[in-house]
C-alpha cells in the first residue's frame, strides 16, 4: 500500500472564503435603501412610477392593487448623495392621480417601513428630477 501525500490544498481555501465573506459583509453593511414604502389606499389599482436625480422613471414590476404594498427605490452606497425620490401614480385611464416629492429626511423616516398611503388626488410634487 502506497501513501499518498497529504496536501493542506484544502485548508488554505478556508482563510481564503473567510475573506472573501468579510469583504462582501462589509461592502453591504455599507449600503442604504433610497426609497419608500407604498400602499394603495384608493378604490382602483395603479400603476406606479419612481424617479431620483440620478434615476430616470422607473416603474415597479406590476400594478399596485387597491389595499397592497409595494416597496419603491433601489440599493445606493454611502458616497451617492441622498436624493430626493418622486413617486407619481396613474389610474387605469392612464390619468396622473398622484404625485409626491419625498426628502432625504422624509425616506430616511420611512426606512423603518412607515408606509405611505398613495390615495388618487394628492398631487404635491415640488421638484423634478
Amino acid at each position: 500500500m502506497s501513501g499518498a501525500p497529504l496536501t493542506t490544498r484544502g485548508s488554505v481555501r478556508l482563510p481564503r472564503l473567510a475573506l472573501w465573506l468579510l469583504l462582501g459583509g462589509l461592502l453591504v453593511a455599507c449600503d442604504r435603501w433610497v426609497g419608500v414604502t407604498l400602499r394603495n389606499d384608493g378604490a382602483e389599482p395603479l400603476t406606479v412610477v419612481w424617479s431620483t436625480s440620478i434615476v430616470r422613471e422607473t416603474p415597479l414590476r406590476s400594478v399596485l392593487e387597491p389595499g397592497k404594498t409595494a416597496e419603491a427605490g433601489y440599493i445606493g452606497g454611502p458616497p451617492d448623495p441622498w436624493p430626493d425620490f418622486i413617486v407619481k401614480a396613474f389610474d387605469p385611464s392612464g390619468a396622473l392621480v398622484y404625485c409626491r416629492s419625498f426628502t432625504p429626511r422624509e425616506q430616511q423616516s420611512s426606512s423603518s417601513r412607515k408606509t405611505i398611503s398613495v390615495k388618487p388626488g394628492d398631487l404635491r410634487c415640488t421638484q423634478t428630477p
